[in-house]
Protein backbone atom coordinates (compact mmCIF):
# COMPACT_ATOMS: atom_id res chain seq x y z
CA UNK A 1 0.00 0.00 0.00
CA UNK A 2 2.91 2.35 0.65
CA UNK A 3 4.38 1.50 -2.75
CA UNK A 4 7.52 0.12 -1.11
CA UNK A 5 7.66 -2.70 -3.60
CA UNK A 6 11.27 -3.69 -3.04
CA UNK A 7 10.75 -3.99 0.71
CA UNK A 8 7.49 -5.88 0.18
CA UNK A 9 9.20 -8.23 -2.26
CA UNK A 10 11.91 -8.96 0.31
CA UNK A 11 9.40 -9.56 3.10
CA UNK A 12 7.31 -11.89 0.95
CA UNK A 13 10.41 -13.83 -0.14
CA UNK A 14 11.47 -14.31 3.49
CA UNK A 15 7.98 -15.36 4.52
CA UNK A 16 7.73 -17.79 1.59
CA UNK A 17 11.08 -19.40 2.41
CA UNK A 18 10.24 -19.73 6.12
CA UNK A 19 6.66 -20.95 5.59
CA UNK A 20 6.51 -22.80 2.25
CA UNK A 21 3.28 -24.64 3.11
CA UNK A 22 1.43 -21.81 4.78
CA UNK A 23 -2.30 -21.59 4.12
CA UNK A 24 -1.80 -18.17 2.49
CA UNK A 25 1.04 -19.28 0.19
CA UNK A 26 -1.06 -18.43 -2.85
CA UNK A 27 -1.49 -14.86 -1.59
CA UNK A 28 2.24 -14.56 -0.85
CA UNK A 29 3.17 -15.89 -4.29
CA UNK A 30 0.73 -13.51 -5.97
CA UNK A 31 2.02 -10.54 -3.97
CA UNK A 32 5.60 -11.47 -4.83
CA UNK A 33 4.72 -11.35 -8.52
CA UNK A 34 2.84 -8.11 -7.99
CA UNK A 35 5.78 -6.59 -6.10
CA UNK A 36 8.02 -7.22 -9.10
CA UNK A 37 5.32 -6.13 -11.55
CA UNK A 38 4.81 -2.81 -9.74
CA UNK A 39 8.55 -2.08 -10.09
CA UNK A 40 8.33 -2.12 -13.88
CA UNK A 41 9.02 1.20 -15.56
CA UNK A 42 6.14 2.91 -17.33
CA UNK A 43 7.94 2.93 -20.68
CA UNK A 44 9.47 0.13 -22.72
CA UNK A 45 12.74 1.94 -23.40
CA UNK A 46 13.94 1.13 -19.88
CA UNK A 47 15.24 -2.09 -18.34
CA UNK A 48 12.40 -4.62 -18.21
CA UNK A 49 14.38 -7.59 -16.87
CA UNK A 50 12.34 -7.53 -13.67
CA UNK A 51 9.27 -8.48 -15.74
CA UNK A 52 10.62 -12.01 -16.00
CA UNK A 53 10.60 -12.35 -12.21
CA UNK A 54 7.01 -11.13 -12.04
CA UNK A 55 6.06 -13.65 -14.73
CA UNK A 56 7.86 -16.41 -12.82
CA UNK A 57 5.77 -15.85 -9.70
CA UNK A 58 2.53 -15.43 -11.64
CA UNK A 59 3.29 -18.75 -13.34
CA UNK A 60 4.02 -20.38 -9.98
CA UNK A 61 0.69 -19.18 -8.70
CA UNK A 62 -1.28 -20.57 -11.63
CA UNK A 63 0.67 -23.85 -11.60
CA UNK A 64 0.64 -24.62 -7.86
CA UNK A 65 -2.58 -22.88 -6.83
CA UNK A 66 -4.89 -23.15 -9.85
CA UNK A 67 -8.05 -22.60 -7.78
CA UNK A 68 -6.71 -19.48 -6.04
CA UNK A 69 -8.79 -16.32 -6.20
CA UNK A 70 -5.64 -14.51 -7.41
CA UNK A 71 -5.13 -16.58 -10.56
CA UNK A 72 -7.29 -14.42 -12.82
CA UNK A 73 -5.50 -11.21 -11.92
CA UNK A 74 -2.10 -12.95 -12.07
CA UNK A 75 -2.85 -14.05 -15.62
CA UNK A 76 -3.84 -10.51 -16.57
CA UNK A 77 -0.67 -9.04 -15.06
CA UNK A 78 1.43 -11.71 -16.74
CA UNK A 79 -0.12 -10.81 -20.10
CA UNK A 80 0.69 -7.13 -19.47
CA UNK A 81 4.30 -7.96 -18.62
CA UNK A 82 4.65 -10.17 -21.71
CA UNK A 83 3.26 -7.40 -23.91
CA UNK A 84 5.79 -4.98 -22.50
CA UNK A 85 8.59 -7.42 -23.26
CA UNK A 86 7.24 -7.95 -26.79
CA UNK A 87 7.06 -4.19 -27.36
CA UNK A 88 10.62 -3.84 -26.08
CA UNK A 89 11.83 -6.50 -28.53
CA UNK A 90 10.01 -4.72 -31.37
CA UNK A 91 11.53 -1.42 -30.26
CA UNK A 92 15.05 -2.88 -30.37
CA UNK A 93 14.46 -4.62 -33.70
CA UNK A 94 13.12 -1.40 -35.21
CA UNK A 95 16.14 0.48 -33.90
CA UNK A 96 18.50 -1.89 -35.71
CA UNK A 97 16.34 -1.68 -38.82
CA UNK A 98 16.48 2.12 -38.85
CA UNK A 99 20.25 1.93 -38.41
CA UNK A 100 20.29 -0.30 -41.53
CA UNK A 101 21.70 -3.20 -39.52
CA UNK A 102 19.33 -5.64 -41.18
CA UNK A 103 20.93 -8.87 -39.96
CA UNK A 104 20.72 -7.70 -36.35
CA UNK A 105 17.15 -6.51 -36.90
CA UNK A 106 16.19 -9.84 -38.47
CA UNK A 107 17.63 -11.68 -35.49
CA UNK A 108 15.52 -9.60 -33.08
CA UNK A 109 12.35 -9.99 -35.16
CA UNK A 110 12.87 -13.76 -35.21
CA UNK A 111 13.42 -13.85 -31.45
CA UNK A 112 10.24 -11.84 -31.01
CA UNK A 113 8.28 -14.19 -33.28
CA UNK A 114 9.49 -17.24 -31.38
CA UNK A 115 9.06 -15.77 -27.91
CA UNK A 116 6.10 -13.39 -28.08
CA UNK A 117 3.84 -14.75 -30.79
CA UNK A 118 0.12 -14.28 -30.25
CA UNK A 119 0.30 -11.05 -28.25
CA UNK A 120 -0.89 -8.73 -31.03
CA UNK A 121 2.44 -7.86 -32.63
CA UNK A 122 2.83 -10.75 -35.07
CA UNK A 123 2.10 -8.78 -38.22
CA UNK A 124 4.75 -6.21 -37.27
CA UNK A 125 7.26 -8.93 -36.36
CA UNK A 126 6.64 -10.74 -39.65
CA UNK A 127 6.85 -7.56 -41.69
CA UNK A 128 10.12 -6.62 -40.00
CA UNK A 129 11.52 -10.11 -40.57
CA UNK A 130 10.49 -10.11 -44.24
CA UNK A 131 11.79 -6.62 -44.89
CA UNK A 132 15.06 -7.20 -43.03
CA UNK A 133 15.57 -10.44 -44.96
CA UNK A 134 15.02 -8.75 -48.32
CA UNK A 135 17.25 -5.82 -47.41
CA UNK A 136 20.05 -8.10 -46.23
CA UNK A 137 19.87 -10.07 -49.49
CA UNK A 138 18.17 -13.20 -48.18
CA UNK A 139 15.28 -13.33 -50.67
CA UNK A 140 14.34 -16.90 -49.76
CA UNK A 141 13.86 -16.07 -46.09
CA UNK A 142 12.08 -12.85 -47.03
CA UNK A 143 9.60 -14.83 -49.11
CA UNK A 144 9.08 -17.27 -46.23
CA UNK A 145 8.14 -14.44 -43.86
CA UNK A 146 6.04 -12.70 -46.51
CA UNK A 147 4.12 -15.94 -47.08
CA UNK A 148 3.47 -16.27 -43.34
CA UNK A 149 2.40 -12.65 -43.14
CA UNK A 150 0.07 -13.03 -46.12
CA UNK A 151 -1.45 -16.21 -44.69
CA UNK A 152 -1.97 -14.99 -41.14
CA UNK A 153 -2.68 -11.30 -41.76
CA UNK A 154 -3.93 -10.99 -45.34
CA UNK A 155 -5.57 -7.58 -44.93
CA UNK A 156 -3.00 -5.84 -42.77
CA UNK A 157 -1.07 -2.73 -43.77
CA UNK A 158 2.12 -4.67 -43.11
CA UNK A 159 1.17 -7.27 -45.71
CA UNK A 160 0.69 -4.61 -48.38
CA UNK A 161 3.99 -2.92 -47.53
CA UNK A 162 5.83 -6.25 -47.53
CA UNK A 163 4.37 -7.21 -50.93
CA UNK A 164 5.53 -3.90 -52.39
CA UNK A 165 8.97 -4.39 -50.93
CA UNK A 166 9.18 -7.98 -52.20
CA UNK A 167 8.35 -6.77 -55.70
CA UNK A 168 11.04 -4.14 -55.47
CA UNK A 169 13.72 -6.56 -54.31
CA UNK A 170 12.70 -9.31 -56.73
CA UNK A 171 13.51 -7.12 -59.73
CA UNK A 172 16.66 -8.20 -61.58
Amino acid sequence: RRESYIEAQSAYEIFKSLHPKHIKSDFVTYRLGLSFFKQLPSTIDRDLSIARKAILYFDQLTRYYPSSIYVKEAKEKKAEALKMLAEKELYIANFYYKQEKYSAALNRYEIALNTYSGLGFDSRFLFGAASSSYRSGNLKKGKKYLDQLTQKHPNSDETEKAKEEATEYAKP
